[in-house]
């Protein structure tokens, strides 16, 4: 037979049972009634029964009638009564929760830390994951890019001649539009600023689903060659750049040095396609909308009626493999079209920041769990404090499930207040963070605390008091008066299952925190291992200046040419300055695409085979003052040909690649399409640099001659004199690219904080563990501490009489702090084994550290060993000064 559930979770007797039994006792009782008259006028007995029911009509109707009737109506009492009860417990936590303010104030913060922290985390997280993209019908939004899994791109671009075809061929889209983002010069009255724009095909707004906040969007009229230039402005760029003038609809801005006409302002929330976008202008270009091989657009698509992505992807590819047959010279490289919805597209930062959120997330969960164990035990104690109270509740009626109610609307109280006080501190904590951390890593929207995140805090405090209050609500209803009367163990809290409980959540969050703390060790060790990164070049002498010049004032070769010497030249007579030179791509910028490589008797090789490098244009100065050496060879000079067999210079890992027996020097090297191979002579071989990232091996680099080109964007590196900070050369170079072109808005920039920039990653890592690291210890040790210190309460009389009998009080108080050190110890190795599990999963975040790292578990070994030394010194040395006259007295 199955046994009866406890008590606290036993189910009410059927109450439709009962009621259908006082239903029919009613309804039998009233037939009963009806015959008796009946049989008083003559009936039979039988036939007086058979004559009732046939008079009162439809009995099993009136049955099923009367006990619905009487169902609602006892629950509408029982909902009532539960109401008045819950309303009479809130009211007694109230009261009792006054009279115990320590407790109340110390649960209150330890929980407000807790969900304060993952508030803040998941606000980080929710532009990414959780909110809605303020675009009309966005489940429909999809990007549509190439597949080249060579090199790792499933969202390549497309030419203007390609999407048109696309679009023809399709039948899977509303429509198809296109963009690309990029930076342009705004010239003010005031000074040229620089400006992150996007630009649009005329019909990407409508596609979309947004309408302007004041004026128009863009329209497929004003992307035509010939249309005059109009732009759209985003809401911030207005408010910040115009004060947020209401007659800027109409008003020209020269960009770039043509004048535009502002038609529209966005909504706020309109980021599209990440948070730094300024202002959107319409793709007016005629070369571009002709040119098949600028593949420089990205492609967004509204999916037709009853298409999903899976089948706009398979119709897609089709066509892309058609397309390629017809124009193998520029629709080859894409084997396939990837179609993916818009959310993941536009999360192009998210690829960067999951690892790091992940773990992120992983850390606050474990201090809001460590936080919820620390108030558990002391939720125990003052269970154990509370057991006479609750045995007298009990003796005088209150049921075990009343009790356990009760005390769970005490949790519940306080939860509560910690998660309003919580989210505030999250609240506060955003507006701190988003400052620290790039827009354009913010596509959605910027850091803030809204409805979804709102909606995060109240689960999580709704489930907070479920974790800590509960196993102390079952303890403490579970004692009778009798027990606690005879001070019998069984009593409520009985101290030593209390004392066992306790110690059990004291070895729990020692076991979380040590997790934490060690795992602050691999990060912050990646941090530094990040920013003592060899790089390839000493960054601290350097300045980075940049401008952009525009077309429509430099529509040449020649005119950059001059323009970028003259700079070079002024900017070299400066006094301080080491050295000088341009590049087109700076190291770290991550902007430079990977070419493959190969030489003339490599040509038959697969693609794949070929290695993979980046490439950029270089000036003849820039070695020297980038400080990357020369290891055989020469730079390139300015009289090198930019196209043509022209000279190269390429880095150690390519030259070791291509030609491992060496005698690079003079060797030719082969790269385009096969069916269109472009060849260069090595002229140097250099050392590497890390233009990706800090992570892994730098990536080989390809450097062709800069001068004689039109590339527009250059960077020149300065190399300060020895004893010359970066900074102070600043106010001298802005003069000399103002005197030389007052309408370029100028850049400028340490090559130092360009540096700290790409160590972010692991700074924001590393800062936040170290923060829930410090969090989760300040919480162990309050655990240890009230551990101890209940231990020495409960042992009192023990100790005074030790005490009395000569006992030592140096060696009684040695032996309390040895209490707490192997609580300490069991959590510890437990805590180390974990860690070592977290090391593991930690192994795509960290840099140049193993998942076994002896120096960040040692070094969480030492913390918890001090931490628990002197957590359990204070009530150890109260242990020693005990009275014992007193005690016995009190006895």
């Amino acid at each position: 037979m199955r046994p009866d559930p406890p008590r606290t979770f036993r189910r009410p007797a059927d109450d439709r049972a009962a009621v259908r039994r006082e239903v029919d006792e009613e309804l039998d009782h009233h037939l009963e009634l009806r015959a008796d008259e009946l049989v008083a006028e003559g009936w039979d007995p039988a036939e007086a029964r058979l004559e009732a029911e046939r008079r009162f009509g439809d009995l099993t109707a009136t049955r099923a009638y009367c006990t619905q009737e009487r169902a609602r109506a006892r629950a509408g009492t029982r909902r009532g009564h539960l109401m008045d009860e819950l309303r009479q417990d809130l009211k007694y936590a109230l009261r009792t929760l006054r009279i115990a303010p320590g407790y109340a104030a110390v649960v209150v913060a330890t929980l407000a830390v807790g969900i304060a922290l993952n508030t803040l985390v998941f606000s980080l997280m929710n532009p990414y994951l959780v909110r809605a993209l303020p675009y009309a019908d966005a489940e429909r939004l999809v990007a549509v890019g190439g597949v080249d899994r060579l090199e790792g791109w499933d969202l390549g671009r497309f030419s203007r001649p390609q999407i048109a075809d696309l679009a023809e061929r399709s039948r899977a889209f509303e429509d198809l539009g296109s963009y690309y983002y990029g930076v342009a010069n705004l010239v003010g009255d005031d000074a040229a600023t620089r400006v992150a724009t996007a630009t649009m095909s005329g019909n990407l707004f409508d596609i979309l689903g947004v309408d302007a906040a004041r004026g128009r969007t863009l329209t497929d009229g004003d992307a035509v060659p010939g249309a005059d230039a109009v732009t759209v402005l985003s809401h911030a760029f207005w408010t910040r750049q115009f004060g947020g003038d209401p007659g800027i609809l109409g008003r020209s801005i020269r960009l770039d040095g043509e004048a535009h006409t502002v038609v529209g302002v966005m909504p706020p929330d309109f980021n599209f396609p990440y948070n730094a976008i300024e202002l959107w202008v319409a793709e007016r270009d005629a070369e571009a909308a002709a040119d098949r091989s600028w593949q420089a657009h990205l492609v967004v698509g509204r999916l037709a009626d009853g298409w999903t992505g899976e089948r706009a992807r398979e119709e897609l590819t089709g066509i892309q493999l058609e397309l390629a047959r017809r124009w193998p010279d520029t629709d080859a490289d894409y084997e396939a079209i990837a179609v993916k919805p818009m959310r993941e597209a536009l999360n192009f930062a998210w690829a960067v920041l999951q690892p790091a959120f992940l773990v992120l997330l992983a850390g606050v969960g474990l201090v809001l769990l460590i936080a919820c164990v620390n108030v558990a035990s002391l939720t125990l104690a003052r269970s154990a404090a509370r057991g006479r109270e609750v045995a007298v509740r009990a003796a005088v009626g209150a049921s075990r499930g009343r009790l356990v109610r009760q005390l769970l609307v005490e949790s519940v109280v306080l939860a509560g207040l910690g998660g309003l006080i919580g989210i505030g501190l999250a609240v506060l904590g955003t507006q701190v963070v988003s400052g620290l951390l790039p827009d354009e890593l913010f596509r959605v929207g910027e850091v803030a605390v809204d409805r979804g995140v709102l909606t995060f805090s109240l689960i999580i405090t709704l489930v907070t008091p479920m974790v800590f209050g509960l196993a102390p609500a079952l303890i403490a209803a579970r004692g009778s008066l009798a027990g606690v009367l005879r001070g019998a163990s069984g009593a409520v809290g009985g101290a030593r299952a209390t004392a066992r409980l306790r110690s059990a959540l004291v070895v729990v969050q020692v076991t979380l925190a040590v997790v934490l703390v060690a795992s602050t060790g691999l990060m912050v060790r990646s941090f530094v291992n990040a920013v003592n990164a060899d790089l390839g070049f000493a960054p601290e002498p350097l300045l980075i200046a940049s401008v952009t010049p525009p077309e429509s004032s430099y529509p040449d070769a020649e005119s950059l040419a001059g323009y970028y010497r003259s700079l070079e030249e002024q900017v070299a007579a400066l006094p301080g300055v080491a050295g000088v030179g341009t590049v087109s791509h700076l190291p770290l910028n991550h902007e430079t695409i990977p070419v493959r490589y190969t030489t003339p008797e490599g040509e038959g090789q697969p693609t794949e085979d070929r290695p993979s490098a980046f490439t950029s244009r270089a000036g003849p100065g820039y070695f020297e003052a980038m400080g990357i050496p020369l290891r055989e060879g020469r730079v390139l000079r300015a009289d090198d040909r930019a196209e043509g067999v022209a000279s190269v210079i390429v880095t150690e890992s390519l030259a070791d690649r291509l030609w491992p027996e060496g005698g690079a020097l003079g060797r030719t090297l082969v790269y385009g399409s096969d069916d269109n191979p472009l060849r260069a002579i090595v002229a140097g071989v250099v050392g590497d640099v890390r233009y990706d990232d800090l992570a892994g091996t730098p990536r080989p680099h390809v450097y062709r001659v800069l001068e004689g080109t039109t590339t527009r964007r250059r960077f020149l590196v300065i190399q300060t004199a020895p004893g010359i900070t970066p900074s102070t050369l600043t106010a001298d170079v802005r003069a000399v690219f103002k005197n030389a072109d007052p309408d370029l808005p100028l850049s400028i920039q340490g090559m130092p904080d360009i540096v700290r920039e790409s160590t972010g990653i692991w700074a924001m890592g590393s800062g936040f563990l170290a923060i829930f690291g410090l969090v989760a210890t300040a919480l162990a040790a309050l655990g240890i501490y009230g551990l101890v210190t209940f231990s020495v309460q409960r042992r009192q009389r023990e100790m005074g009489l030790r005490l009395a009998l000569g006992a030592d009080a140096g060696r009684l108080q040695w032996g309390v702090v040895a209490q707490g050190l192997r609580l300490t110890t069991v959590g510890l190795v437990l805590g180390l084994l974990l860690a070592l599990a977290a090391g593991a999963g930690l192994a795509g975040v960290v840099l140049g550290v193993g998942s076994i790292d002896p120096p960040s578990l040692g070094g969480a070994a030492a913390v918890f060993t001090l931490v628990a030394a002197a957590a359990s010194w204070l009530p150890a040395r109260k242990a020693a000064r005990i009275d014992p006259v007193r005690v016995l007295r009190s006895e």
